[in-house]
């Protein structure tokens, strides 16, 4: 009987050695999982690669979320955050901005325009949002392709979409979740290191996080002069 007691208790003792050993592997394999996730994401060479999940203080949420049947689009406080970036680094350069964010459904969540820009300079800006976010690339996709084929203008306008520079998608670990536009800058307030499609991408990796490389500026071609023209040099 003593044996069989001493046995038990033997037995008892080795199975919650087991049990506390066995949860304690679980946590340092889900804190090794965790920190794995958190050093591929620091190490992602921008915001556009990624697994598609969106942390939630970017994003619409709760009741918000719940009403629209929607946790994909950016949220109001973040497209703010955007507008303010942006119109700070206007502020420094003595200039102004207009500030366009929309969802991903082209909804406008935030609108900015600084003092001394009208309707043309905002009307102007949403369309780069909108073309941007249609495109799923910078609107300097189409900017470079009308300098390399003079019908892209005319042709692009037919959708909706522009071929001025200036609107850059926002996308949080490979999830688009909205795009920017900005526009208002005269050509001669702009810089090599200054100008509107920069505002933009600025902006988004101060709130957002680091973007791929901007697009190269293309030099129109002697036969297609009024590419330029339509182009980055003559956003309003």
């Amino acid at each position: 009987m003593t044996t069989d007691k001493s046995q038990s208790k033997l037995q008892g003792k080795l199975s919650g050695k087991l049990a506390v050993t066995s949860a304690g592997k679980w946590r340092a394999a889900l804190l090794a999982a965790a920190t794995a996730g958190a050093v591929t994401a620091a190490d992602a060479a921008s915001t556009y690669e990624g697994d598609g999940q969106v942390p939630a203080q970017l994003v619409i949420s709760g009741k918000a979320a719940e009403r629209v049947h929607d946790h994909i689009s950016i949220n109001a406080d973040t497209a703010e955050k955007l507008a303010k970036a942006c119109q700070d680094i206007a502020s420094r350069n003595n200039s102004a901005v207009v500030v366009v964010v929309v969802d991903p459904y082209g909804l406008v969540v935030h609108e900015h325009r600084m003092d001394g820009e009208g309707w043309i300079q905002i009307n102007a800006t949403e369309q780069k949002a909108r073309t941007a976010l249609r495109i799923r690339a910078p609107s300097h996709v189409l900017t470079n392709r009308n300098v390399q084929d003079p019908f892209t203008n005319q042709n692009m306008a037919g959708y909706g979409l522009t071929t001025q520079d200036g609107g850059l998608p926002i996308i949080v670990n490979g999830q688009l979740i909205g795009a920017i536009g900005v526009g208002g800058i005269p050509p001669a307030e702009r810089t090599a290191t200054y100008g509107e499609e920069m505002c933009a991408r600025d902006a988004l990796e101060a709130v957002i996080g680091p973007q791929p490389p901007l697009q190269p500026e293309l030099a129109a071609p002697r036969n297609n002069p009024g590419a330029a023209r339509a182009g980055a040099g003559a956003n309003p």
